[in-house]
């Protein structure tokens, strides 16, 4: 009604201020030209405002032209058949043009209605096909329609009704189940419920606990183009829920099968890693305990000697996979890291190798001396340590026993490298860390657990993990760590 009065209060000034500056130019605009301004009121009112204004006002002018314009002024007689013409021409083209423009209105308000319609499917549609996950999906087209409707909008799942985020009232609870349960929507011209004052409508037409699109602050004269809309969207949305949830359990699904898989080569190594030195110990052992066996100092060193290798490398096997673990549960906040020197890295490492019985030929170059590196140097020893045991056997697969595995500590402005090379068979063209698999061989003895434990430390320490050809023979890997910028005069 306020809207009503204001239209009203705007008309009557309009008509009184076109009237006087009609009668101020009456005699210059002639009858034609006071009609043609009364004819431009009408078409701006009957754009702007209600039919039955726009009438109201075609025959105020129409009286007001008859009093004030036509002969004899100042009364509502008409002299001369030619006005009274003239007067019948205005009211008739007044009503005419009255009925265009409400019609090219109409026109013009449906089309664009069905633009922004169409633009909000776009969005919508093109929303709907970059979606990753269901939270953002859901989220980004309750945004979307708000926009569209112009009213709050909510999608709610299960979950949402369980823990009531949006406070919902009890006939509003109730009327979510009602649509879950019967796959119908809600509210007015639906059929169902037609006083509610929202809008429910759910994504499955079968009973099923999808989730339904409430929209709030719906009026009893609703638009009806508004609920086409939201039927629409939510098709889409519904079918691209279906997608994402089918998706979401496919990754489930392919996750499951990888861990099941990573067991079943986990189990597959153990049986076939395990079992042979297991078996070669158990075999040495009884045959040392036999005492009706007449075993000479050579045989019995051979059987020591060979429980010892094997208990060995039952030994690096097991702390392998403890390693591996333990470095896949830790983050970079989670180890303690200083400054330490490479240098004193690898010589701890060689002086590690003095202990074994099968001393490695090893060959440490320091091209670039008193470098420092931000790390933890147990870490950084353990992947240094696979690197070398990697080496060892790429030699020896060759036939290379004698061949040194060499260490060359090395930097730039920038990076501090750490660099292990062999004279083996090396690696493939392009390989590089996404080759790398847990669990996965190329030898038939081992678990291959060596290049993904050193993977682990190059990541816990943001350092890069490069493999390349060594410039003779064999393979080149190396840890690259940032340089951190220090001042060597206040360290230690």
């Amino acid at each position: 009604m306020t809207r009503l009065f204001k239209h009203c209060a705007v008309i009557i000034a309009l008509i009184t201020v076109i009237t006087a500056l009609n009668y101020r130019w009456a005699e210059s605009l002639g009858l034609t030209g006071v009609s043609m301004l009364y004819l431009l009121l009408v078409v701006g009112v009957a754009y702007f405002c209600p039919t039955t204004l726009t009438i109201f006002v075609a025959f105020v002018s129409f009286l007001l032209l008859n009093y004030f314009f036509v002969e004899p002024t100042f009364t509502f007689q008409i002299a001369h058949v030619a006005s009274l013409a003239s007067l019948i021409s205005f009211l008739v083209v007044a009503l005419l043009i009255t009925s265009l423009v409400k019609r090219l209105k109409h026109e013009t308000d449906t089309s664009q209605r069905a633009f922004a319609r169409a633009e909000f499917l776009r969005q919508l549609a093109e929303k709907l096909s970059h979606a990753e996950t269901m939270d953002g999906m859901l989220q980004d087209c309750q945004q979307l329609l708000q926009n569209a409707l112009g009213k709050p909008v909510h999608i709610i799942t299960d979950d949402m009704l369980q823990q009531d985020q949006y406070a919902l009232t009890t006939e509003q609870t109730s009327a979510i189940a009602w649509v879950q349960a019967n796959g119908k929507p809600l509210g007015y011209g639906t059929g169902n419920w037609p006083d509610l004052d929202c809008w429910i409508v759910p994504f499955n037409r079968l009973s099923s606990h999808d989730p339904v699109v409430l929209v709030r602050e719906v009026a009893t004269l609703a638009d009806d183009s508004q609920f086409d809309t939201l039927k629409l969207a939510t098709e889409q949305i519904a079918l691209s829920y279906q997608h994402v949830l089918q998706k979401q359990k496919t990754l489930v699904a392919e996750a499951q099968a990888r861990e099941e898989a990573i067991k079943g080569a986990l189990l597959a190594s153990i049986a076939h890693d395990m079992r042979t030195p297991l078996t070669a110990i158990l075999g040495a052992a009884t045959t040392l305990n036999q005492r009706e066996l007449t075993i000479d100092q050579q045989g019995m060193q051979h059987l020591t000697t060979l429980i010892s290798s094997q208990a060995k490398h039952l030994a690096r096997t097991t702390e392998n996979i403890l390693s591996l673990v333990r470095l896949e549960s830790l983050s970079y906040d989670a180890i303690a890291m200083t400054l330490q020197s490479p240098e004193e890295i690898v010589g701890i490492l060689a002086n590690l190798y003095q202990y074994q019985s099968y001393m490695p030929p090893l060959s440490i170059r320091v091209q670039t001396p008193d470098l420092l590196i931000q790390a933890n140097s147990d870490l950084v020893l353990l992947a240094l340590t696979n690197l070398v045991e990697n080496a060892i056997q790429a030699n020896q697969a060759q036939d290379l026993a004698l061949a040194p595995v060499e260490i060359i500590v090395e930097a730039d402005d920038e990076h501090v490298c750490l660099r292990v090379c062999d004279s083996g068979i090396g690696f493939p063209d392009g390989f590089n860390t996404s080759n790398i698999k847990k669990f996965a061989s190329t030898r038939s003895k081992g678990f291959g657990l060596g290049l993904s434990i050193v993977e682990a430390v190059a990541k816990l320490h943001h350092a890069s993990l490069v493999f390349e050809k060594n410039q003779g023979q064999g393979a080149m890997v190396s840890l690259i760590f940032n340089q951190p910028k220090v001042d060597l005069q206040h360290v230690g």
